[in-house]
């Protein structure tokens, strides 16, 4: 790559810039200098969808139509069959279930040619802004967590006829629910093992500040792998708050449902660990510890009535700290529970190694074969080599939601926004660059909602009579992408040095 000062596009004689080194001037020098600069669009767009070239350049988009209006659309709204292709690229093959939210179809991705499960939002409550809400929680919450025993969210959207979807890994198994449903019980054994592989998940979440809201055995998968070991994928997270402590009524399912929550109060990892000990009493004695007639009988028994303990309802002996465990979890005051989910899995491990289990690390070392774990380094390797890439390259890039919440971005972003730290948590909107890029989060959102990109020039003031045309490029994220579907890539890059 060229050294800054040898750039130009334009065949013009290049201009020598002092300082080190650098693709991109500082935001934050030209917000400060006191020459004024200008944001101008490369790619002017019209009203209604046509071609339009990008300046001297010979670069050609598309640029659609808007979306509908989402009540016109669901007034249109009908069902997916067989056939259909939902979102443009993927091919509905038939359908693996149905949950709160809607149904849950089989599909094929049109060009890769891969099996996946969609999720199709209910026409009749598409229009429901807290579901919609709930909906795209689920799927940005969802596809920003990588771990074994969590269902990989790989791509979401809204489909022009058919509404709201989100795209997950393909799982071939059961839900627990249904495995108690046809064959009763769980052996303590698996039932630990269940319980063990839930909690890491649990604890995986709880530690970047989000909760699940939703345990229960409908949202806990069993996975048959090639190996033939038992994994278990925590679904929906429908529910989940990426806030702790935020209070927007009572929501969740009655017979796993917190006391407190009942009464009002607002989620928390407490009651996460509730609905874990209620999902443990489960799988153990095959029932639920309080049921009735009717969501008010539930929450009311859920409110007064203890747990009993399992050992005492099932005709194989359970040792003690089965009992005390879920007595714990359980208890109706959410000081008494267990201060953390790594708390629960530590009895949790008392009680394997009683029944001389293995659990944790160990275990899942064990489970690996070698040629697994070669592969499972090679791919850390590869993503260590990216990351070391992405952070060492001069031109800044990053990724955002299309309200400019930044997920990633280079040092060199960071140093171009004035930055310091890493990009957790960064909204583009405290930064300098809106001022020099007023249709910023106009742009994001078209290219999140369009899925189409767009390119604009900037012109940056260094100070003196030093300008730098520079291109901004915004990007969707590819669709197969596992952490930023939904969001837009951003790359800078100088056009050419000019002299005011």
């Amino acid at each position: 790559m060229p050294p800054a000062s040898d750039i130009d596009l334009d065949d013009g004689e290049p201009v020598e810039r002092e300082g080190r080194e650098t693709l991109l001037p500082s935001v934050t020098r030209s917000v400060l200098s006191t020459k004024s600069f200008v944001a101008e669009s490369l790619l002017e767009t019209p009203a209604t969808g046509s071609q339009v070239a990008l300046g001297d350049h010979d670069d050609i988009f598309d640029v659609p139509n808007a979306s509908d209006d989402l009540v016109t659309m669901v007034g249109r709204q009908r069902g997916a069959r067989s056939g259909d292709m939902v979102g443009g690229r993927y091919v509905v093959e038939g359908q693996v279930g149905r949950g709160g939210m809607g149904r849950v179809l089989k599909v094929r991705h049109s060009a890769l040619g891969k099996p996946f499960a969609l999720k199709l939002i209910k026409s009749a409550i598409a229009t429901n802004p807290k579901i919609r809400e709930l909906f795209y929680r689920e799927a940005r919450l969802a596809s920003a967590l990588t771990h074994d025993n969590i269902c990989s969210i790989v791509d979401f959207g809204q489909d022009n006829h058919y509404g709201l979807f989100m795209v997950m890994e393909l799982l071939e198994g059961q839900t627990v629910h249904a495995k108690l449903k046809h064959s009763g019980r769980l052996t303590p054994k698996v039932a630990c093992d269940v319980m063990w592989q839930v909690g890491d998940a649990v604890r995986f979440i709880h530690g970047r500040q989000i909760l699940h809201g939703d345990i229960k055995t409908e949202n806990i998968f069993i996975v048959r792998t090639p190996a033939q070991r038992r994994l278990i994928k925590l679904l929906d997270f429908g529910l989940s708050r990426a806030d702790l402590g935020r209070d927007d009524g009572v929501d969740g399912t009655p017979e796993y449902l917190a006391p407190e929550r009942i009464d009002g109060e607002p989620a928390s990892q407490a009651s996460d660990i509730y609905a874990m000990g209620i999902v443990f009493f489960e799988l153990l004695t095959g029932k639920l510890p309080f049921t009735g007639a009717t969501a008010k009988d539930v929450m009311k028994k859920q409110l007064s009535t203890v747990c009993p303990a399992p050992s005492k309802l099932i005709d194989e002996p359970l040792d003690e700290r089965a009992d005390q465990i879920i007595a714990r979890a359980t208890a109706k005051d959410p000081a008494k529970r267990h201060p953390d989910v790594p708390s629960f899995l530590y009895e949790l491990r008392a009680l394997m190694g009683m029944l001389g289990m293995e659990s944790g690390s160990n275990a899942r070392r064990r489970a690996l074969a070698p040629d697994a774990a070669r592969e499972r380094r090679d791919h850390d390797h590869r993503m260590k080599a990216a990351a070391e890439v992405f952070g060492s390259v001069a031109i800044p890039m990053a990724s955002c939601d299309p309200s400019g919440r930044v997920r990633a971005a280079n040092h060199a972003f960071l140093e171009f926004l004035g930055a310091a730290g890493d990009a957790g948590g960064l909204q583009l909107r405290d930064s300098a660059l809106p001022e020099i890029y007023p249709s910023l989060f106009e742009d994001l959102e078209t290219v999140a909602s369009t899925r189409r990109p767009l390119k604009r020039v900037l012109y940056l003031n260094e100070g003196g009579d030093r300008v730098v045309e520079a291109a901004i490029v915004l990007t969707p994220a590819p669709s197969a992408a596992e952490v930023t579907a939904g969001e837009v890539h951003i790359v800078l890059h100088p056009l050419r040095a000019l002299l005011s």
